[in-house]
């Protein structure tokens, strides 16, 4: 099957790999200069078989409006952003209370692990050399905490498999560079928890797709798609390409680009920040900076340690542009690091980015054909990308040949969005 994908984004990436690994014959076109070079950028690097964090930890759930409300919260709006965006963040918010048991749960933590299972296949398989550390940590600062996740634990235990409510004290063995007057009270241990440089990861799978045959045309602008039973897309300055399938992973102008299939998807576009610096040696051989990954659980700030260097992300923003950067939001993101692992940062060489952050108003990634003929979807994934790709380019390479799927992918089809 003839085949392009627009995007090379990470879920670009990975698409184009499975799909070359079945022998079709894949192109791939991506508008900027190389791989993973907007959403993909900087992600937080944590993966975990369980749904997104640090809400997709039972219990945790309804603490997401905390973070619309407070000042310090890990979602920034402004209210004419609000009011502009207020049907899609109601939606958004009302994702966030996913209920352990229900369709939509159960289809994000078997995408969740899929991926993850699926990175371990890939870097051993394929020998993939990258940033990666085991390890993760939902950190929980209050008792009251403690005592939502210890109840969630235990009426979901065949839903949570995995997920283990650790005391302080053994929180701290896990990672002991955790400064000691964090007001840790307990911390739930991610199942196969594990950092990674995604970006690194993109670069690589690019390399083995090209040697699988697939092409990858950067620089090169698609303008407008066209559906049905040979469906084509049309790059700027160029002539409609036919194809046999196109799966579209074109982020942040996915949108405007399948409302040229007249296919109107409501998506909204907020703003991610990553604080990326190198580790500083304390002295000697004393620990700094956290060993794998911590998520708060009070400020949704995840902190990651990438190789010698420690990131942190997870503040949100609608609105705004690539070039402004916050500087509550750059504080924000400095003050947890410092407060977490104290003089851990090289500061002065610190880099700041902020990109696209795409997804679906039910926060839940789409994934499958859609009602345009010949045009396939994966995208939506917002934060998650690094989390959720490789699981959903495996899921999408089965439907495109109509193979049986390893769970029900039913609550991912764009169908859901009207």
């Amino acid at each position: 099957m003839k085949v392009a994908i627009v995007g090379a984004g990470f879920a670009g990436v990975a698409t184009a790999y499975e799909l070359a690994s079945q022998h079709h014959e894949v192109t791939v076109f991506e508008r900027r200069g190389s791989v993973a070079a907007e959403g993909s950028f900087a992600q937080t690097g944590l993966l975990a078989a369980c749904a997104p964090l640090p809400w997709g930890v039972p219990g945790l759930q309804r603490q997401r409006l905390a973070h619309w409300v407070r000042p310090d919260g890990s979602i920034r709006a402004s209210l004419t952003g609000v009011l502009a965006h207020a049907p899609r963040l109601w939606q958004l918010w009302r994702a966030g209370k996913l209920t352990p048991g229900t369709p939509r749960w159960s289809a994000l933590q078997a995408l969740a692990h899929a991926s993850r299972q699926r990175v371990g296949e890939l870097t051993l398989q394929l020998n993939l050399a990258y940033e990666q550390q085991s390890g993760g940590l939902v950190l929980l600062a209050e008792e009251r905490q403690v005592a939502q996740v210890r109840a969630a634990l235990a009426e979901t235990s065949g839903l949570a498999q995995g997920l283990k409510l650790l005391d302080a004290e053994a929180a701290r063995a896990l990672e002991p560079a955790l400064a000691g007057d964090w007001p840790l009270r307990g911390a739930v241990q991610l199942p196969s928890g594990m950092v990674g440089n995604g970006r690194q990861l993109a670069h690589l799978l690019k390399t083995h797709a090209q040697k699988l045959g697939a092409r990858f045309l950067f620089d090169t602008e698609i303008t407008a798609l066209r559906g049905g039973s040979s469906p084509s897309l049309v790059p700027t300055a160029g002539q409609a390409q036919p194809f046999d399938a196109i799966v579209v992973c074109a982020g942040m102008g996915s949108r405007d680009l399948l409302a040229t299939a007249r296919l109107r998807l409501p998506l909204l576009t907020t703003w991610g920040h990553t604080l990326t610096a190198p580790l500083s040696h304390l002295d000697g051989h004393a620990p700094v900076g956290p060993r794998a990954a911590v998520v708060d659980a009070s400020s949704g700030i995840v902190i990651t340690r990438l190789g010698q260097r420690v990131r942190a992300t997870g503040v949100t923003q609608l609105g705004g542009s690539t070039q402004d950067l916050p500087q509550a939001v750059l504080q924000q993101l400095y003050g947890a690091l410092e407060r977490a692992f104290p003089g851990c940062a090289v500061t002065r060489e610190a880099h700041h980015w902020k990109g696209p952050r795409v997804r679906a108003p039910d926060g839940l990634p789409v994934v499958g054909p859609c009602s345009v003929p010949g045009l396939w979807l994966n995208l939506g994934h917002g934060p998650f990308g690094w989390a959720l790709a490789c699981g959903a380019a495996q899921l999408l390479a089965r439907q495109l040949v109509s193979h049986a799927l390893p769970f029900d992918a039913g609550p991912l089809a764009a169908k859901r969005l009207g």
